[in-house]
């Protein structure tokens, strides 16, 4: 009897010790992730004060980064002045309840369906999104807020370095150009349409938010908005988790997706 729980203490031990490899290494890429998160968000936010703003895209900028810091990036498919009153609602509940409330109409949530469904940019992820969607419209949005946050992380990945590294690589050793290159490789055009300005500053600021580093040690209680390391690394309860939680992750890979020049642009500038 004693041979055989010392063999199966030696089968299982190797087994630990590779699932606590794979969280160590889960843990080093989302601090990563948030380094270069930080990084963006200090490069977006420097050159804004030298742009001409006229008084409602300055609103409708603010308005957006109000927004973002609540949890939702800039809705797409919202004139400037109903997301500036959106951004009024002092309330996370009400807030979330008014996008949850948008998005009950049907045309508007199959516009954002069908916009993610198709684009270029999700044709790896396609399968999964299309079962994240069925569960959610089943009323089943706890087993997909962990799958949209992958999906989220690998499209910052993208927004925020070249989208094909291998180019950079191959390309007689040259490194990966500093974000403050790739920012200002695109910033002539975001003076010639500053809507596409408002989006990537919503974005980065949403993205600041949700990737916040966990931090478990000093932080033991969950950050006010759904967070990516509490939930990757099972830190925290899915009975936090709200459907307008899964909506808001919706909403975001909806936002990211209408910056899908950026990433042309960087596999332009590489190529």
């Amino acid at each position: 009897m004693e041979d055989k729980n010392k063999a199966k203490q030696n089968s299982v031990f190797p087994r630990l010790e590779g699932m606590e490899k794979i969280a160590l290494e889960l843990a080093k890429f989302g601090e990563q992730i948030h380094n270069r998160l930080e990084e963006a968000w200090r490069e977006t936010i420097a050159p804004l004060a030298e742009i001409n703003w006229g008084k409602l895209e300055k609103d409708w900028k603010d308005a957006g980064e109000i927004l973002a810091s609540k949890g939702w990036t800039l809705p797409m498919n919202m004139t400037p002045g109903e997301t500036i009153e959106l951004s009024k609602f002092e309330s996370q509940e009400d807030l979330d309840k008014a996008f949850e409330d948008y998005y009950s109409t049907v045309n508007e949530f199959e516009l954002m369906k069908k916009d993610i469904l198709e684009h270029e940019f999700i044709e790896e992820w396609k399968g999964l999104l299309e079962q994240c969607f069925d569960n959610y419209e089943n009323g089943n949005h706890l087993i997909i807020i962990p799958n949209l946050f992958i999906v989220i992380e690998n499209l910052a990945h993208m927004l925020i370095t070249p989208r094909f590294q291998k180019y950079i690589a191959s390309n007689k050793g040259k490194r990966r150009p500093p974000l403050r290159d790739q920012y200002t490789t695109v910033r002539q055009e975001f003076e010639q349409d500053k809507i596409d300005l408002i989006i990537y500053v919503s974005v980065m600021k949403f993205l600041h938010e949700v990737f916040k580093a966990g931090n478990f040690d000093k932080n033991t209680t969950r950050f006010r908005i759904i967070n990516r390391d509490w939930v990757l690394h099972g830190r925290d309860n899915p009975s936090n988790w709200k459907r307008a939680d899964a909506l808001r992750l919706f909403h975001a890979i909806h936002s990211i997706l209408e910056l899908d020049f950026l990433l042309v642009e960087s596999e332009e500038k590489v190529l």
